[in-house]
């Protein structure tokens, strides 16, 4: 699904109108019915409304929504920032029967507990922070207790800019969007200004948006789920891909085994673990499955072995000279994309010239802290997406930035949100297992982005099934290789 930005959806808006064709009130009409629709199946239970209304296209669509669930029997208050406005809320003003002129702190609505507010102030156009009466209303809003819903977008949220310090902006508990999601939406420092959100089909011009150029998309489950490996019916082990996982240190060999365990789970069919000495019979113990490889050295990985098997590196591999070394060779001999993680990080990281060594489309997963070391800190979210953008496209690799809808990026500079996964898999060794999974793919035969895009998507559906059995708090890690399977079978034949 693209991600638009607030004046390619204008664009759309203007086209619809212009070629399906439709006059503006009634596209209007058309959204506020998409709304109510979603609406209605967020609370299928009648609950007190109370409306919000500022005087663009956003306050006319607060009216026509209050309009519409009045006309389904819901106890509705309408209240409005002012009469004169946009000639579509004019128009909407007109059809209300009833409505509050909020002049003062004293119009302000008085509210219970069990009551729903919608907020129709401001629309994504919102080019400046919120000032004056309305930026008091929405602090009262977001004080009460009550339940809160934007219309399209939070009132006084910019949705394709940075949110000014100390801004003012409604902190709505679900946000119904119309058309397409607002990329501020897959943003920590937004979270508190969307909630959960949903988006409508408006009925914009399909052909007018699908030609729109964008780098940003959220991956949809329908079309994630067909990269998913098919076996035939003469598959053999070694057809099924081979992998060779460096892993591991005195210490850090849980690393190595969650990594490998989630890589068979993900179904690669052969698969290598190089560790140190210490870790040999830890593995061969806690994944019987796996090969190990023993390096030379007692405690720490001094060597990479070659050999005919897609590679990752990095989990729980620490940071020593001999390491250090040791990648810094294999790199230089290696053209096969590479699958790198965790401690392979930070030693590309303190010496950046290896970044020229890695393979054309080799995969990085580094979680927010590991990025920072690769590409310096950022001013906010919007600029650490672009610094992904930009180092993918100068090094021409897949990078995962992980988190909530993980931002995947291609070597072209586009970016994917993720759509699995909850906060329960914030916890020690979950990088680990996704990288087993996303260097499974990739030795299944997936192409490096589709095994990046589909591993993360397959690790954060797993985090969901087992927060389903055992819930967020208590969710480990092993819990994620015992789930791994669940959205694998989702494939259909």
């Amino acid at each position: 699904m693209k991600i638009l930005s607030s004046s390619q959806i204008r664009a759309a808006d203007q086209f619809t109108i212009e070629n399906e064709p439709i006059e503006s009130i009634d596209l209007m009409e058309r959204a506020s019915r998409a709304f109510v629709a979603k609406f209605l199946e967020i609370f299928p239970n009648k609950k007190p409304v109370t409306i919000l209304c500022g005087t663009g296209n956003n306050g006319g669509d607060g009216l026509a929504i209050g309009r519409m669930l009045i006309e389904e029997d819901w106890k509705v208050s309408i209240f409005v920032l002012g009469e004169k406005g946009s000639p579509d809320f004019e128009a909407n003003l007109r059809r209300v029967q009833d409505y509050t002129l909020l002049t003062a702190e004293l119009d302000f609505p008085d509210f219970h507990t069990d009551q729903v507010v919608i907020d129709g102030i401001f629309g994504s156009g919102l080019s400046r922070p919120v000032e004056g009466l309305a930026a008091d209303l929405i602090e009262y809003v977001n004080n009460a207790e009550v339940i809160r819903v934007s219309v399209d977008i939070a009132s006084g949220l910019f949705a394709d800019n940075a949110q000014p310090a100390n801004s003012i902006a409604f902190k709505p508990h679900f946000t119904v969007s119309f058309q397409t999601p607002k990329l501020v939406f897959f943003l920590p420092e937004s979270d508190e200004f969307v909630g959960d959100w949903h988006v409508v089909d408006i009925g914009l011009s399909r052909k007018f948006i699908n030609d729109l150029p964008t780098s940003s998309f959220f991956s949809e489950e329908v079309e994630l789920l067909k990269l998913i490996p098919i076996r035939d019916r003469f598959s053999h082990k070694s057809s099924v891909g081979k992998l060779l996982i460096v892993a591991g240190s005195k210490g850090k060999m849980g690393a190595a085994a969650l990594c490998a365990k989630a890589a068979l789970r993900a179904g690669v069919g052969l698969i290598n673990v190089q560790t140190p000495k210490c870790g040999v019979d830890i593995l061969q113990t806690l994944v019987p499955e796996a090969m190990v490889i023993e390096d030379e050295d007692q405690n720490v990985i001094s060597k990479i072995e070659r050999m005919d098997a897609h590679v990752a590196i990095g989990p729980g591999i620490g940071t020593d000279s001999k390491t250090k070394n040791a990648l810094a060779k294999f790199l230089k001999a290696n053209d096969r994309p590479l699958v790198l993680d965790a401690d392979a990080l930070n030693i590309l990281a303190e010496d950046q010239s290896l970044l020229s060594e890695l393979p054309n489309h080799s995969i990085l997963t580094p979680h927010p802290g590991e990025f920072r070391r690769l590409v310096g800190q950022w001013a906010d979210d919007f600029e650490k997406l672009k610094l992904l953008q930009s180092f993918c496209v100068k090094h021409q690799l897949n990078v995962v930035l992980k988190g909530a809808y993980s931002a995947v990026c291609n070597f072209s500079g586009d970016i994917f949100f993720n759509p699995s996964g909850n906060p329960g898999m914030a916890t020690a060794g979950s990088g680990d297992v996704l990288t087993g999974i996303v260097s499974s793919f990739l030795a299944q035969g997936l192409l490096p982005f589709e095994a990046l895009k589909l591993g993360v998507y397959v690790h954060g559906k797993a985090g969901d099934s087992a927060a389903d059995e055992i819930g967020q708090n208590s969710l480990i890690a092993s819990d994620l290789i015992s789930h791994i399977s669940n959205p694998i079978r989702q494939k259909s034949v």
